[in-house]
């Protein structure tokens, strides 16, 4: 039978890094000639979208909450469900905190599902300028995730996908890693848009399934008020399908103060993580199952 994949395609996460870096050293020619410029600021009114990054930082301690209900149709489950709120749902508690004022920034947060702990660093690399000198802002963004549940009973006749070795729980079984380049562009006061390469890599593949996962997220935001907003993301899967792969949607509105902004929306799954929104089962919205979500982030300043 297929066992779960090991640490394969090591050398493709290399050929990865290597090209972020290559493309930093493109940009950071164009980093130097437009460090005095005026920049665009809130290109978006988060560090993230709904389930997707953004090029935004923190400008303070920041306290997030993500949740998501569980699935429904459009069907009888919105009522005897009451809209998902009476299935099991996840949660996200994170924090997080800028050490280079509108640079860099790191967090650390927890999840319900699977009782995952994750640590985040996002760098923005390049700003866009209000003379178009630097026509995009461009971010690195990186998340190790580890998952603190009870190991899964393993029966005696397990193997690795080798069909030699025995198949053993270890520590590293319950890492993945999440590394991006996005890049965004505000093109109006209303009109701002993304597009954010990830490379999803699970130390423990689930039977059938890669180690590496290859993914575009793609999303925008546009202003129908001065706080408020519609926000819609995509993303395209582009290895590791099987058989009825959903590419991940959501859509919603966020409204926003100095330091609070709030997000209710309709997505594709209830993971939070993209880790395991790319590489777990989706609900499947051209058949209209989805599940309800919110965020809320407060920030302080200190």
């Amino acid at each position: 039978m297929i066992q779960p994949q090991y640490l394969q395609n090591r050398w493709i996460k290399h050929l990865f890094f290597c090209s972020a870096l290559v493309l930093i050293q493109v940009f950071g020619a164009y980093a130097q000639e437009v460090q005095k410029k005026s920049y665009i600021t809130n290109t978006f009114t988060d560090k993230q979208l709904i389930n997707n990054q953004t090029t935004e930082i923190p400008s303070g301690l920041e306290f997030r909450i993500q949740h998501r209900f569980g699935g429904i149709g459009f069907n009888e489950d919105i009522i005897k469900e009451f809209l998902g709120l009476d299935l099991p749902a996840n949660i996200r508690f994170s924090l997080a905190y800028p050490f280079i004022k509108e640079r860099l920034y790191i967090a650390i947060g927890r999840t319900k599902f699977d009782k995952v702990w994750d640590f985040q660093v996002k760098y923005l690399w390049l700003r866009q300028t209000e003379k178009n000198e630097m026509p995009l802002s461009v971010a690195i963004y990186h998340n190790t995730a580890i998952n603190s549940d009870a190991f899964r009973t393993i029966p005696d006749n397990a193997f690795f996908n080798d069909s030699t070795t025995a198949f053993k729980n270890k520590l590293a079984h319950r890492v993945s890693y999440n590394t991006q380049i996005i890049i965004a562009r505000k093109f109006s006061e209303k009109l701002s848009f993304q597009v954010s390469p990830v490379m999803i890599y699970q130390n423990l593949a689930a039977p059938g399934r890669e180690n590496l996962t290859f993914a575009l997220p793609v999303g925008g935001r546009y202003k129908f008020s001065r706080n408020s907003a519609v926000v819609i993301e995509y993303a395209f899967i582009f290895n590791n399908r099987t058989d009825g792969t959903i590419n991940p949607l959501s859509l919603g509105v966020e409204f926003g103060t100095a330091g609070h902004v709030f997000q209710f929306f309709m997505t594709s799954s209830n993971r939070i993580l993209e880790q395991h929104i790319y590489t777990k089962n989706l609900f499947d919205y051209t058949e209209g199952f989805f599940a309800l979500g919110f965020n809320i982030r407060r920030t302080w300043w200190f």
